[in-house]
């Protein structure tokens, strides 16, 4: 499992902030200080593809470096927001990728799942964890489980095929 987080997806989702800002289903407060607006998952896609840099999808094509992930837009005036992200594949894949790089990532014994913890500074509101596809990487039903401030916040289901 290889780690996306790449400049271009930080800017092109700060730029694009708006398109998130339209709730569908709102999410019930994880705290009195932080009011989940939105939350969305889909697929992180490079400028050279010529789709949109962020495109809401339950299927992420099983295609070496296919980004995907979510991003959540938040209502808060707190200056920093602990997030934590439960994600769990059908099967172990061949790796989970390099260390955590901001904050703090764990597998649990059977290797199906990953544990990753951070603290951010929500851009515009809007928070957000990617990953990409690698060789070795299992077919079949992802979730992934996000909590804000100790709070479930969402949770995606999505295919890997």
């Amino acid at each position: 499992m290889n780690r996306l987080i790449t400049h271009l997806s930080l800017v092109a989702l700060v730029l694009c902030g708006p398109v998130f800002a339209s709730p569908s289903n709102p999410t019930d407060s994880p705290s009195s200080a932080v009011e989940v607006v939105s939350a969305d998952f889909g697929l992180f896609n490079s400028a050279e593809s010529g789709n949109p840099p962020f495109e809401p999808a339950k299927v992420v094509p099983l295609t070496p470096n296919q980004g995907y992930g979510w991003v959540m837009l938040l209502r808060t005036d707190k200056p920093k927001i602990k997030w934590r992200e439960e994600f769990t594949l059908p099967a172990k894949p061949d790796t989970w990728g390099n260390p955590e790089p901001l904050g703090t990532r764990s597998v649990s014994t059977d290797g199906r799942v990953s544990i990753t913890e951070r603290e951010v500074s929500p851009e515009r509101g809007i928070i957000f964890n990617s990953w990409a596809v690698a060789p070795g990487d299992p077919k079949g039903r992802y979730v992934i489980r996000v909590f804000i401030e100790g709070v479930l916040a969402s949770v995606f289901e999505f295919d890997v095929q």
